[in-house]
C-alpha cells in the first residue's frame, strides 16, 4: 500500500472516530433533553402505579414482582432528577453569592449551562442510559407476561359525595359502642368502697382487662380512667409497655407518671426505693391511694411483676393496678388479681353502630344498605378495630362497593384472629395511593415504637410523599394525611395520664402515637419489598436479601443486651433512602461508638438519617456528601458541634438536635441551608439554666422558609458573628419558642423582632440571666423589652424567668389574649406585685414560683383556672382567693415556709394539696359573701 492509500486509510479511521466521538458529545450536549424526556417517563410510571394500587386487584406474584421493579425504577430516576435540580438550583442560587463564597461552597454541584464539562455530562448520560436499559427490560417482561392496562380486577373509587373523614383521636368518645357494662364493672371493682373481702386483705389489688388483639382492651380502659367516680383516687397514672420493655424502664416509666416527676435514675433497685419513698412520705397525709394503668402488660414471668409490685406497696390500703393484655398468663401470677372472664366481642348490633357511626347519614338507599352492612358486622366477629377500619373504608361508598367488601368479607377465616388483619387489609386496598405510600413507610418503626405526629410528617416530607396542594404548606397537607389515617385506625393516641403531687410540667404536652402492633405487621407486609429492618446485624425478615437493590427504607434495632450497632449489615443496600436506628426500649440509647469517616459515602441516596438517642459524639464530615438529604437526625446525642461541612445539605428541610444538652454552637455556614425548615433546639423547659447556650451565628434571617426555631440563645452585640433577635422579623414561625439571655437584648432589637406578628407561635418562654436580678441598670432596659416582646394574642403558653423588672407589662392580664391557657412566673424577686390575669378567658393554669412577695391577692375573675400551683415562696405569709373561682379544681403548696394564712372559699377547702404545713390556718368564707 503505497503512502496515500495509508494516509487515506488512517483518515477513514480517525473519520470514524471523530464521527463516533462526536455523536457521543452530541449526546453529553443533550442530557438536559434526555433528563426532560425521563421526568416525563418518570411521571407515567407514577400514574401506572397509582393505577395498579387503587383501581386494581392484583394478586399474581409475577405481576407484583414486575410491579415492585417498576417501581424501583421510578426511585432510581427520581434520585437522579432530584441531584440535577439540585446542580441547577445551586447554580442559580449561586449567581447571588460573592465568587470567593462560590468556589469554597458549591464545588461539588456542576454548574448547568456551557461551563458544564464532558465529564459531568458523560456521568449524567451514562446514569440516564442505565435507566433506560431497565426500562427497556421491563417492557420486554410486560409483553412476555402478557400485561394489559385493563388487567386485574378493578376496584371501587371513592364515591364523589364522600363525607369529609373526621378528625380527633382514634379513642373519640362518640365512637365507642357498646361497652357500658364492662366499663361499669371495672369502674365497681376499681372503687375502694366495692372491693371483695379477699381483693381488701391485699395493699392493692389488680383488676385485668385480657382480650385478643383489636377487640378494644385500650379503648375500654380510657373509658374506666374518665369515669369521674374513680377521682376518689390521689394519685392516677397511665404506663404504656412497648414489647420486650426491660423492668428498669417499666420501673421508671411508673416513678415518672405516678410522681409527675422526670427521672434521670438508671439504677432499678434506686429507682424501686425512690417510690417507695415517694408513696411513704404521703402516708401521713391519707393521700396516697394510687390507680395505675399498665397499657400492654406482657411479661409472664413472676419476678418482673415482683420487681413493679414491692414499692407499690407503700401505697395507701384500697390503691388499684389496672392491666391491659393480650396473654393471660401475665395476671394469673399476680397475687392480689381479681380474675374476670377475657374480653368479648361486640355483638352484632353494636358493630353495625360502630360502622354506621363511621359511615355518617346513609341516602335514600338505606333500605338496601342495611341488610348489606349488618352482613359485614356479623363478619368483623365482635372486633371494634374491624368495624371501625370497615366503617371509614364503606364512607360514601354506593351499594354496589358495600357489596364488593362484602364479598371479601365473605372470604375471610371465621375467627377473630384472622378476621381483624384481613379486615385491616380491606382497609388498606382501600386507600388512595398517597396515604398507602405513607402508611407504608411506617413500618420503619419497631413494634410498640411511639412517635410525634410533627416528626411523622417531616419524614413523609422528606421522602416526597406529600403531594402538593395549591398553597397550602406541606406540613398541613401531611396533617390531613395523618388525620385521616388516625380517622381510620391506622394509628391510635397514646393516654399520658397523670395525678402526682408535683406535675410542674406546665408547657404543652405532645401527643403521641403509636401503631397497634397489627397495624404494624400489615405495614410490614405490604412494604417487604422497600423495607428492611435488622437487629443485631441480621434481617429480621428473611427472603428478601436477593433483592437489595430494591430496599429503600432501612431501620437498625440494638438489641438491650448487645454492646454495639453492627452497621457492617447495611452495606448490600446502597440505595437506601431512609436510615432510621433504635434501641429496643424505645427509651435506650442505641450504641455507635465512632462511625468512620467514609461510612456514609456508600449511601449516597439518602434522604433520611436519623441517629437520635445514640452515643454519637461526632459527625463525619462524609455527611455534608449527601445531597439528596433532607432530613437530619441528632436529637439527644452527646455531639458538642457540628462540621461546617453540614452547611452544604442544599435540599436540608429537617434538621432535628432535641436535647442536646452538650451542643454549644452551630456552624457559620447555617444561612446557606436555604431550604431548611424546622431547626429544632429544643429542650425540656424544666431542664434550662443558665448554662444552657448554643450560639446562633448571622444570617439566620436569610432562612425564609424556616418555621421551627424553638430555642434562641441571644449572644452579645460585641460578638457580630453570631445571630441578632432582630433577625427574626420576617420568620413565619411556629410551635415552641425559648428565648434566652434577654439582658443582652437592647429595646430597639425586641421590637424589630416582631413577635407580635408570630400568630402561629403557640408556646413562649422569656428568660433572662439570673445575675440580671441584681443590675439596676437593667431593671429600667428588661421593662421596655420585655413590652416590645409582646406576642401575638393566640398564644397558649407563658412562662417568664429571672425577669429584672419591678412591674409586669400590662399586655399580660389583655382580654385579647383569648387562649392564653397556661402562665407560669418564676424567679422574677424584684416585682412587688403580679400582674392581674384575672380577665384571661381561657386561663386554666397558674403557676407561682421563687418570687418575693409576702401576700398573693386573687381579687376574682378567673372563669376558667382550674389549678393554682405556688413553689418556693420563702416570703409568702398570705394567700387571698377573695371571690368564687367557679372551675378551680386543686391549689397546690409546696416550699412556702411562711405561709401562715389561706383565705378561700369553702368549696376549695378539700382541693387544697399541701406539704409540710401542719400549722397552716384555713379560713373559709361562704359562697354568699359575694
Amino acid at each position: 500500500m503505497n503512502w496515500v492509500s495509508k494516509i487515506l486509510s488512517i483518515q477513514a479511521v480517525a473519520d470514524k472516530v471523530v464521527d463516533q466521538g462526536l455523536s457521543l458529545v452530541i449526546g453529553y450536549w443533550n442530557v438536559e433533553e434526555d433528563l426532560g424526556r425521563l421526568r416525563r417517563t418518570s411521571g407515567h410510571i407514577y400514574y401506572l402505579l397509582t393505577d395498579a394500587e387503587e383501581r386494581r386487584c392484583i394478586e399474581d406474584e409475577s405481576v407484583i414482582n414486575w410491579l415492585n421493579r417498576l417501581k424501583s425504577v421510578y426511585f432510581d430516576t427520581h434520585d437522579l432528577l432530584d441531584e440535577y435540580q439540585t446542580a441547577v438550583k445551586v447554580h442559580k442560587h449561586s449567581t447571588n453569592v460573592a465568587a470567593s463564597r462560590k468556589r469554597k461552597w458549591y464545588q461539588k454541584f456542576p454548574s448547568i449551562g456551557p461551563e458544564w464539562n464532558l465529564f459531568q455530562r458523560r456521568r449524567f448520560t451514562s446514569q440516564i442510559d442505565a435507566i433506560n436499559s431497565s426500562l427497556a427490560e421491563i417492557t420486554e417482561n410486560r409483553k412476555n407476561l402478557r400485561l394489559k392496562g385493563e388487567d386485574g380486577k378493578r376496584r371501587g373509587s371513592s364515591h364523589p359525595s364522600a363525607r369529609p373523614f373526621q378528625t380527633g383521636p382514634s379513642h373519640d368518645r362518640a365512637r365507642i359502642i357498646g361497652r357500658d357494662d364492662d366499663k361499669n364493672e371495672i369502674v365497681n371493682l376499681l372503687i375502694p368502697a366495692q372491693t371483695s373481702a379477699s381483693a381488701s386483705a391485699q395493699k392493692f389489688t389488680v383488676v385485668p382487662i385480657h382480650g385478643a388483639p383489636g377487640i378494644g382492651k385500650t379503648t375500654l380502659a380510657q373509658m374506666v380512667c374518665d369515669d369521674p367516680r374513680l377521682d376518689c383516687f390521689d394519685i392516677k397514672a397511665w404506663v404504656c409497655l412497648t414489647e420486650r420493655c426491660d423492668v428498669r424502664t417499666a420501673m421508671k416509666k411508673i416513678y415518672e407518671k405516678m410522681t409527675g416527676q422526670m427521672c434521670d435514675l438508671r439504677d432499678l433497685d434506686t429507682l424501686q426505693h425512690s417510690l417507695r419513698d415517694y408513696l411513704k412520705t404521703r402516708e401521713n397525709k391519707n393521700n396516697n391511694k394510687f390507680l395505675l394503668v399498665i397499657d400492654n402488660f406482657w411479661a409472664t414471668d413472676w419476678d418482673y411483676w415482683e420487681m413493679l409490685r414491692v414499692p407499690l406497696l407503700a401505697g395507701g390500703d384500697g390503691s388499684k393496678v389496672l392491666i391491659t393484655t393480650c396473654n393471660e398468663r401475665t395476671y394469673k401470677i399476680m397475687p392480689g388479681v381479681i380474675q374476670r372472664p377475657s374480653l368479648k366481642g361486640l355483638d352484632e348490633e353494636d358493630c353495625w353502630q360502630l360502622i354506621q357511626s363511621l359511615v355518617g347519614v346513609i341516602n335514600q338507599d338505606h333500605e338496601k344498605l342495611v341488610p348489606i352492612g349488618k352482613q359485614i358486622a356479623r363478619r368483623c366477629h365482635g372486633s371494634p378495630m374491624a368495624a371501625k377500619a370497615l366503617g371509614a373504608v364503606l364512607n360514601g361508598r354506593s351499594q354496589e362497593e358495600w357489596s364488593d367488601v362484602l364479598s371479601e368479607m365473605r372470604a375471610l377465616k371465621d375467627d377473630i384472629n384472622g378476621v381483624v388483619l384481613a379486615s385491616l387489609k380491606i382497609s388498606y386496598h382501600h386507600l388512595k395511593y398517597h396515604l398507602k405510600r405513607c402508611f407504608a413507610y411506617c413500618s420503619i418503626f419497631p413494634n410498640g415504637y411511639v412517635f410525634e405526629r410533627d416528626q411523622l410528617i417531616r419524614y413523609w416530607i422528606a421522602e416526597g410523599l406529600i403531594e402538593p396542594d395549591g398553597r397550602r404548606r406541606l406540613e398541613a397537607v401531611g396533617t390531613k394525611y395523618f388525620e385521616e389515617l388516625v380517622w381510620r385506625s391506622f394509628f391510635e393516641k397514646i393516654t399520658i395520664g397523670t395525678k402526682g403531687q408535683n406535675a410542674k410540667h406546665f408547657s404543652r404536652q405532645i401527643e403521641r402515637y403509636r401503631m397497634p402492633s397489627l397495624m404494624l405487621d400489615l405495614a410490614m407486609e405490604v412494604s417487604k419489598y422497600e423495607f428492611r429492618s435488622f437487629e443485631s446485624g441480621k434481617p429480621l425478615l428473611e427472603g428478601n436479601d436477593d433483592n437489595s437493590d430494591q430496599a429503600r427504607y432501612a431501620s437498625v434495632l440494638q438489641p438491650k443486651n448487645t454492646n454495639t450497632v453492627k452497621l457492617e449489615c447495611l452495606e448490600p443496600y446502597s440505595n437506601l433512602r431512609t436510615l432510621k436506628f433504635c434501641h429496643e426500649l424505645n427509651e435506650g440509647v442505641v450504641v455507635l461508638n465512632s462511625i468512620q469517616e467514609p461510612f456514609f459515602r456508600k449511601f449516597m441516596h439518602l434522604r433520611i438519617l436519623d441517629m437520635s438517642n445514640s452515643d454519637l459524639n461526632l459527625v463525619p464530615d462524609s455527611v455534608g456528601e449527601l445531597i439528596h438529604l433532607r432530613f437530619l437526625g441528632l436529637s439527644n446525642t452527646k455531639i458538642t458541634t457540628l462540621p461546617e461541612k453540614i452547611c452544604d445539605l442544599f435540599n436540608l428541610q429537617t434538621l432535628e438536635l432535641k436535647g442536646c444538652l452538650e451542643l454549644a454552637v452551630l456552624p457559620e455556614g447555617l444561612r446557606r441551608l436555604i431550604n431548611l425548615r424546622h431547626l429544632d433546639l429544643h429542650l425540656d423547659w424544666e431542664v434550662i439554666t443558665d448554662s444552657t447556650e448554643v450560639s446562633l451565628p448571622q444570617g439566620i434571617g436569610d432562612l425564609e422558609d424556616l418555621q421551627t426555631l424553638t430555642r434562641f440563645n441571644v449572644t452579645s452585640s460585641d460578638k457580630g458573628q453570631f445571630c441578632n433577635i432582630s433577625e427574626l422579623k420576617n420568620l413565619n414561625l411556629r410551635g415552641d419558642l425559648c428565648m434566652l439571655n434577654l439582658e443582652k437584648v437592647s429595646s430597639g432589637h425586641a421590637e424589630k423582632a416582631n413577635l407580635q406578628g408570630k400568630q402561629f407561635i403557640e408556646n413562649l418562654m422569656l428568660r433572662w440571666h439570673s445575675s440580671a436580678l441584681n443590675d439596676e441598670q437593667l431593671q429600667q432596659q428588661s421593662e421596655e423589652v420585655i413590652n416590645f416582646l409582646q406576642p401575638h394574642n393566640w398564644l397558649r403558653c407563658l412562662w417568664i424567668v429571672n425577669y429584672p423588672g419591678t412591674r409586669f407589662p400590662d399586655w399580660m392580664g389583655d382580654t385579647s389574649f383569648s387562649s392564653l391557657e397556661t402562665i407560669r412566673i418564676s424567679n422574677c424577686n424584684n416585682v412587688s406585685f403580679l400582674p392581674l390575669l384575672g380577665q384571661l378567658p381561657r386561663l386554666k393554669n397558674l403557676l407561682i414560683d421563687n418570687i418575693t412577695v409576702d401576700m398573693i391577692t386573687m381579687p376574682g375573675g378567673f372563669p376558667s383556672l382550674e389549678h393554682l400551683q405556688l413553689l418556693n415562696l420563702s416570703s409568702l405569709q398570705s394567700l387571698y382567693v377573695e371571690n368564687e373561682i367557679p372551675k378551680l379544681k386543686q391549689i397546690d403548696v409546696s416550699d412556702c415556709p411562711n405561709l401562715l394564712e389561706l383565705v378561700v372559699h369553702r368549696h376549695l377547702h378539700d382541693k387544697i394539696e399541701r406539704e409540710n404545713f401542719p400549722n397552716l390556718r384555713i379560713t373559709c368564707v361562704p359562697l354568699e359573701s359575694n
